[in-house]
């Protein structure tokens, strides 16, 4: 197997409107998940966690010339298994190896807890579980 590459495509630290309804990606990342056709607003990816487990979102954008990408599908999911709460931080990362690079690579979603202490932030721990 050749070498990997893993690459972060972007960080944020969670929101109400990311922990109870869905997440909002940043749109300078859009072009780093699969493709849009001419018509379609809507991308289903896998993206995998820590523990090797995959996860299916769904990539939606609005028509028009601000797309405003946000994942939907399968996100609710992550957040309740993970015991996501707002101020926790999602990274999300593309790995691509040699052998990849013709199907685009594979996604991964690493979570940080986030330590805090009389409700301020001290730092961010990796979450496992």
């Amino acid at each position: 197997m050749g070498k990997t590459n893993e690459k972060c495509l972007f960080s944020k630290t969670l929101t109400k409107t990311d922990i109870n309804n869905k997440f909002s990606v940043k749109s300078k990342s859009l072009p780093s998940f699969p493709p849009f056709g001419a018509q379609t607003y809507a991308q289903d990816f896998n993206a995998e966690d820590e523990e090797g487990k995959k996860w299916l979102f769904r990539l939606i954008i609005r028509k028009g010339k601000h797309k405003k990408p946000v994942i939907s599908a399968g996100w609710r999911s992550f957040v309740r298994q993970k015991k996501l709460k707002i101020d926790d931080k999602v990274l999300f990362f593309k790995e691509q190896n040699e052998a990849e690079i013709a199907t685009g690579g594979k996604y991964k979603i690493k979570v940080q807890k986030s330590v805090k202490v009389f409700k301020a932030i001290i730092g961010y721990v990796p979450c496992m579980g």
